[in-house]
């Protein structure tokens, strides 16, 4: 029966959460359930002989790595690499879930409390819509962290933003010093075809490559940047070509996604030097005459502690290392004093919080109906030849840098970009051929872009909500407090508008601002300064790329070692002082290997 799970040599583990919690999708609807069922039991999909879901804790370990996401992951296994080391991965959220390795899933994982911290910003003048909410920051809560949510996409950032590093007070941290640690972590599959080996490497534990299917609609689209006299390239990566749109490459293989717990981490049975606790939530580090000693955790409801004898490493990401500084007595005296927390160490921690941000524009196709694209047929193509329409994510595929009227050209460094969002396998009720979506599906097929500023000039902060470690800090991010971030985003909105303009967008799918999301900004002209600025503060996009908040020379050192207390480090998106001009991921993983390199020469040494 093709429902039946495979024999793979070994029992099967827990699938990790469901698509069941999904807010996208209801997996208990028939269809759902049956094509996650068959995901579930395949051995090349679930692996259960190698998967982790965490398992004995002993009192005392050499390392102990908080954090089991992007960066996390990637510490912990290369620590775990030399045998003689004894290494404790604690993650807050549980095993990443199995149907998150199909790449047309990655929103069903979004806003369920079971893979996401379900963070939001406290409220001001942006992320109107979301009705004094504030803006929803989707941050990963699984092993694999945020890499298991996020849309994949590989890029390096600039030179241009390592020399705003060092400028920052990064020594040490420029574009040459960083990049044979890119190289270190990727496996490029494209190299002499579509890409150059000159900027990108194999070898490395993650794969890179683009999604093995892409819609046709995706190359319409880029035929009309092209007819908005705007670049189509191949590589975002090639500085010879920093800006431009194309199809993004990818962590995927096999049509799969790839985390950094898949690909860096083993099973206690292949590396017994590495033990995992997961469902574990980290509440402080435990520190005796400015000296880290373990971690204290809460699982179960109940408090526990465990040593370490050589170090401690935050990488529970820019939002969690802070507030676990926070709750050890690193931070701000006078943020430490007002929770009756200990001083141990008075430095700027949960400043300089720093993230990607725009509007959303929302569109219909008005010769298209709204259908899933999730059906038998694309279910049955992926579940017998892992192809088809769930080895991607639609249109989010396509993507793009271009400059704004604000940029330094010169420094080959775009500070605009572009996501479109649809045409994604991601949810059907019955599987039926051109299953219709909503009621008023014949009046069009919804899709949306953002126009992102990667450069903004408004900088927040996170404090503390309480003591209480299961209090979620206070998300101040700042949003439209420099003029000059409208100007950025309204540039990157009238990019938008040239691209839905160009004819062959108009002729073959009739491409309209959907009157449903543009009505609340109706008091002003489409597409004027004012219309804009209402939109991007109506539909902000906060993009979640945070990152900078214990950043390198502002609250560690150039090896990532907190100042004034020995023994801890932080190596994750919150050692970044400032943005990179792109998707984040690559670069966070640069910064877990050379944080791992690190700690071995130092105590090699």
């Amino acid at each position: 029966m093709i429902l039946a799970p495979e024999h793979c040599g070994c029992s099967y583990q827990s699938p990790g959460a469901s698509v069941s919690a999904s807010p996208v999708c209801n997996g208990l609807l028939l269809f759902m359930a049956m094509v996650e069922s068959y995901i579930v039991g395949r051995c090349d999909i679930a692996q259960p002989c190698s998967r982790i879901v965490g398992g004995r804790v002993e009192d005392e370990y050499d390392f102990i790595v908080v954090g089991g996401g992007t960066a996390g992951a990637i510490v912990a296994g290369r620590l775990a690499e030399n045998s003689t080391l004894k290494v404790l991965l604690i993650e807050a959220g549980g095993p990443d879930p199995v149907s998150s390795r199909v790449p047309s899933f990655y929103r069903n994982f979004w806003n369920n409390p079971e893979t996401d911290w379900m963070y939001r910003t406290v409220p001001e003048n942006y992320c109107l819509a979301e009705n004094g909410r504030g803006c929803m920051w989707p941050r990963g809560k699984t092993l694999g962290g945020c890499s298991v949510l996020n849309g994949m996409m590989y890029h390096r950032g600039h030179e241009a933003d390592f020399q705003d590093w060092t400028n920052f007070g990064a020594e040490g941290w420029s574009w040459e010093e960083n990049k044979p640690y890119f190289d270190k972590s990727e496996d490029n599959k494209q190299t002499g075809t579509l890409v150059s080996q000159l900027h990108h490497a194999t070898g490395g534990p993650m794969p890179v490559q683009q999604f093995s299917y892409t819609p046709e609609v995706v190359y319409d689209f880029l035929q009309g940047v092209k007819q908005a006299g705007l670049p189509v390239i191949n590589d975002m990566v090639d500085p010879d070509t920093p800006d431009g749109l194309t199809i993004a490459q990818t962590f995927t293989k096999h049509g799969q996604r790839y985390t950094t717990a898949r690909a860096y981490l083993m099973s206690e049975k292949e590396r017994s030097n590495l033990d995992v606790l997961l469902n574990a939530h980290v509440s402080k580090v435990l520190i005796k005459k400015h000296i880290a000693r373990g971690v204290e955790y809460i699982k179960n409801g109940r408090k526990k502690t465990v040593k370490a004898t050589k170090e401690v490493i935050l990488s529970a990401g820019a939002l969690n290392s802070p507030h676990i500084l926070m709750l050890s007595g690193i931070g701000p005296r006078k943020t430490l004093e007002k929770f009756d927390i200990p001083v141990v160490a008075d430095l700027p921690v949960g400043q300089n919080l720093r993230n990607h941000y725009g509007m959303t524009l929302y569109f219909t196709l008005e010769k298209q109906h709204n259908t899933q694209v999730l059906d038998w047929s694309a279910a049955t193509e992926y579940l017998l030849k892992r192809d088809g329409p769930m080895t991607s994510t639609g249109i989010t595929q396509l993507t793009g840098l271009l400059y704004s009227s604000l940029a330094e050209r010169a420094r080959k460094q775009p500070d605009l970009q572009f996501f479109f969002n649809g045409f994604s396998a991601e949810c059907s009720q019955s599987g039926e051929v051109n299953e219709p979506v909503g009621v008023n599906y014949r009046n069009g097929r919804n899709i949306s872009i953002n126009a992102v500023s990667l450069l903004p000039k408004s900088v927040g902060y996170l404090t503390l909500q309480s003591a209480h470690p299961l209090d979620p800090p206070l998300f101040y991010p700042g949003y439209f407090q420099q003029p000059d971030d409208l100007i950025m985003i309204r540039d990157a909105g009238r990019y938008v508008k040239r691209i839905v303009e160009a004819q062959n967008l108009k002729n073959k799918y009739g491409i309209q601002l959907d009157k449903a999301y543009s009505a609340a900004c109706n008091s002003s002209e489409e597409w004027s300064d004012a219309w804009l600025e209402c939109m991007a503060r109506t539909y902000t996009d906060a993009q979640n790329h945070q990152s900078g908040t214990a950043a390198i020379s502002r609250v560690i050192d150039d090896r990532l070692r907190v100042y004034d207390v020995s023994g801890i480090r932080v190596i994750d998106a919150s050692s970044m002082p400032t943005q990179i001009t792109g998707n984040p991921q690559a670069a966070i993983m640069m910064v877990a290997e050379r944080g791992a390199d690190m700690i071995l020469a130092d105590w090699s040494s």
